[in-house]
C-alpha cells in the first residue's frame, strides 16, 4: 500500500487541519479520491487508511472496532455482561433494544481538541467533550433501552477493543483507564442527557473492555461497580440511586473456551489459524449471524492483517534471537579470554578491567578454574 501525504495550504490554521484530519478519521473513510476544503485548500488523496492509520496493527484495530459494532455481535456481548438484558433474546436486543446506529470512533484522544464545548446527545455520539476536561473518542458508544423495567430506562454502553492489557506494553494500568472512561461517561451527561440540577436523569453506564490477551492462559470476565457498605448503624439507600457505574473486563486467554461469548470473541480475534471461511461458517452455524458485505469486508481484511502482524512478530522474534545469540557468543568469548588471562597469572582485578567483565564474574571463573585443576 502507498502512504499518501496530506497536502494543504501552508498558510492555513493548523487547528483547522487537525479538525479536518479528526473528522476524516472519525468518518472512517477506507478510500477517498480527494477531499477538498475550498476555503483552506485542504486536499487529501487516495487511501485514507494508509496515511491516517499507518501500521497493520492500527488498521487491524480499526477494522475490529467496526466489526464489533455489528448489532448482533453487540447483542451477544450485552446479553452476557449486562444484567438488565440477561432474559432478553439476542434478536430482541439487536433489533428492539439497541437504539440508533452504534457509533465507532477512530482515535481514543484527539490532540488539539481538548476543552471542546459539549453539544447535546441526539441518539448517541462517541465524542466526549466538556469545558476544562479532556477530549475523548470512545471505540463504540450506543444507547440501549432496558427491557422489562416498566418504565423508559435507557443505558449508555461503551465497548472498547484492547489488543493488550499489559502494563509493560501500555505504560499504565488498564483498569485505571477504564475507571477514567466510565467516569467521563457519567460526567459528560450534564447538558447532554440532562440539564441544570436534574441529576435524577443520570443514565446508568457500562464500559465494556475486550482484551485480546490474558494474564493467564484462561479467559475470564470481571465486573466492577459501586456497592453500599454500612460503617455505622444501617440505612439502605435505594440501589438505583448509586448503581450507575459499571466496568466489565472480558479477557481472552490462549485456551479454547466453551463459554458462548468467549468462544465467539476468540474466533473473531485470537484464533489466527482460522481462515476467513471457517470464521464465517462458525458465525452463521453457531451464532446465526448472517454476514453483511460490510462485515465480510472487515473480517476478511482483519484475517489478512493478522497474517501480516504474525509474520512481522515472527521476523522480530528471529531478529531478536540472532541479536541475543550474538550477545551470548560475545559473552562466551569474554569468559574464555578471562580464563586464559587468569591461567597466565593475572590478578582478578586486572582481568576484570581488561575484559570489562564484572569482578564477581571473574572471581567465579577463577574459582571454577581452581576446582577443575584440583
Amino acid at each position: 500500500m502507498t502512504s499518501v501525504p496530506i497536502v494543504y495550504d501552508p498558510d492555513c490554521d493548523s487547528n483547522l487541519m487537525k479538525n479536518l484530519i479528526y473528522k476524516v478519521r472519525h468518518a472512517h473513510f477506507c478510500k477517498m479520491d480527494f477531499l477538498l476544503h475550498t476555503e483552506q485548500r485542504f486536499i487529501i488523496t487516495e487511501n485514507m487508511m494508509d496515511s491516517l492509520y499507518g501500521s497493520d496493527n492500527a488498521k487491524y484495530d480499526q477494522h475490529a472496532k467496526h466489526l464489533l459494532a455489528s448489532r448482533k455481535l453487540l447483542a451477544e456481548i450485552v446479553k452476557k455482561v449486562v444484567p438488565e438484558f440477561q432474559d432478553a433474546s439476542i434478536d430482541d436486543i439487536a433489533e428492539k433494544y439497541i437504539e440508533g446506529t452504534p457509533l465507532v470512533g477512530s482515535i481514543p484522544v484527539a490532540p488539539g481538541l481538548t476543552n471542546a464545548v459539549p453539544s447535546k446527545i441526539s441518539g448517541g455520539r462517541n465524542e466526549d467533550g466538556a469545558p476544562k476536561e479532556g477530549y475523548i473518542t470512545y471505540d463504540i458508544l450506543f444507547h440501549a433501552r432496558a427491557p422489562g423495567t416498566g418504565e423508559s430506562m435507557t443505558l449508555i454502553i461503551n465497548v472498547e477493543a484492547q489488543r493488550s492489557q499489559k502494563e509493560s506494553t501500555l505504560g499504565y494500568h488498564l483498569m485505571k483507564r477504564a475507571v477514567f472512561y466510565a467516569c467521563r461517561l457519567i460526567s459528560s451527561q450534564k447538558e447532554r442527557e440532562f440539564e441544570g440540577k436534574d441529576y435524577n436523569s443520570i443514565k446508568k453506564i457500562y464500559s465494556i473492555w475486550i482484551c485480546m490477551d490474558s494474564p493467564s492462559r484462561d479467559s475470564y470476565i470481571n465486573r466492577y461497580r459501586l456497592e453500599e457498605k454500612h460503617l455505622l448503624h444501617r440505612y439502605d439507600e435505594p440501589q438505583e440511586n448509586y448503581d450507575l457505574v459499571n466496568i466489565v473486563l472480558i479477557s481472552l486467554g490462549e485456551k479454547a473456551d466453551k463459554d458462548r461469548l468467549i468462544h465467539l470473541l476468540q474466533v473473531l480475534f485470537t484464533e489466527s489459524q482460522q481462515t476467513f471461511d471457517s470464521k464465517r461458517n462458525i458465525l452463521q452455524k453457531e451464532y446465526h449471524i448472517e454476514m453483511t458485505p460490510e462485515m465480510e469486508q472487515e473480517m476478511n481484511t482483519m484475517c489478512n492483517l493478522s497474517l501480516n502482524i504474525s509474520e512481522e512478530a515472527l521476523n522480530r522474534g528471529l531478529a531478536q534471537g540472532r541479536k541475543e545469540g550474538r550477545a551470548e557468543g560475545r559473552l562466551a568469548g569474554l569468559n574464555e579470554t578471562a580464563l586464559r588471562l587468569l591461567s597466565m597469572g593475572l590478578s582478578v582485578e586486572d582481568v576484570s578491567k581488561g575484559t570489562s567483565l564484572p569482578l564477581e564474574t571473574v572471581e567465579e571463573i577463577k574459582k571454577q578454574m581452581i576446582e577443575k585443576n584440583k
